[in-house]
């Protein structure tokens, strides 16, 4: 038994998520650094601020994941210790990875939020994902192509961050997207190589072909959705939502 390293399991700050293993964690830890130049333009003083993380975890894919069952929630929020000190993270990257003879991974990431921060705008990440060494469009990008051999698929949201010296004191999220960038390959030799976009798809980076010598022809392609938020909505005393709705009645 390895009692080094590889004794704990992959730190994960995002929550237990059903066909996904922890395997590599990184806190992103950064700083600023403010100077205070002479009447030479030389440094006369300088002072380190605003350390902040931007956590990302990497997991590999143990078991299917269906669409009917939400992977995660860009826009969420999750804490983390960190140096003894808990922090905020909102939840803004989910990359997953596949490709023929490359084992599919998952890479969700996420910025410093302050210490009250409470989810706002989410989006929730839907996809068919199977543990399987091969091209996946998890997304359904793609209606017809050529064969895939490499699919990268991530799902995004802005996140806006107000500092105070440097130090998160607001948060939200918006402009959630998905883009899917694939690599097809030219099988037949014929130099037909086509890819037309799934529902609520477009084509966002103009197909590129590359056709080396000795070798088949690849084309690249990139294929973008824009997701649809939810917001809570907050139920008053008088049974009635932050909009001034009615949310319920005796």
């Amino acid at each position: 038994m390895n009692a080094g390293f590889s004794a704990a399991a992959g730190k994960n700050i995002f929550g237990t998520i059903a066909g996904l293993t922890p395997k590599t964690f990184s806190d992103g830890k950064t700083s600023q650094v403010a100077e205070c130049p002479d009447e030479y333009g030389d440094t006369a003083a300088h002072d380190v601020f605003g350390e902040v993380i931007a956590p990302s975890v990497e997991f590999v894919v143990t078991a299917a994941i269906a669409k009917n069952t939400t992977l995660c929630v860009l826009g969420s929020i999750h804490s983390v210790e960190i140096g003894g000190v808990t922090k905020k993270v909102m939840l803004t990257n989910c990359t997953i990875t596949t490709g023929a003879n490359n084992p599919p991974t998952v890479s969700l990431s996420g910025v410093e939020v302050e210490a009250g921060a409470t989810a706002k705008r989410t989006y929730a990440v839907n996809v068919d994902l199977l543990p399987r060494s091969k091209a996946q469009d998890v997304a359904g990008a793609f209606t017809a192509s050529s064969k895939f051999t490499q699919i990268t698929t991530t799902f995004s949201v802005d996140p806006h961050v107000q500092t105070v010296s440097g130090v998160p004191v607001a948060s939200d999220a918006s402009h959630g997207k998905v883009e899917v960038a694939a690599t097809m390959t030219d099988g037949d030799g014929m130099g037909t190589i086509t890819a037309a976009p799934g529902g609520g798809f477009i084509v966002t980076a103009v197909p590129a072909e590359t056709d080396p010598d000795a070798n088949y022809i690849t084309r690249a392609a990139t294929a973008t959705k824009f997701l649809a938020g939810t917001e809570a909505r907050t139920v008053s005393a008088q049974n009635q939502d932050t909009n001034g709705d009615t949310a319920g009645q005796a």
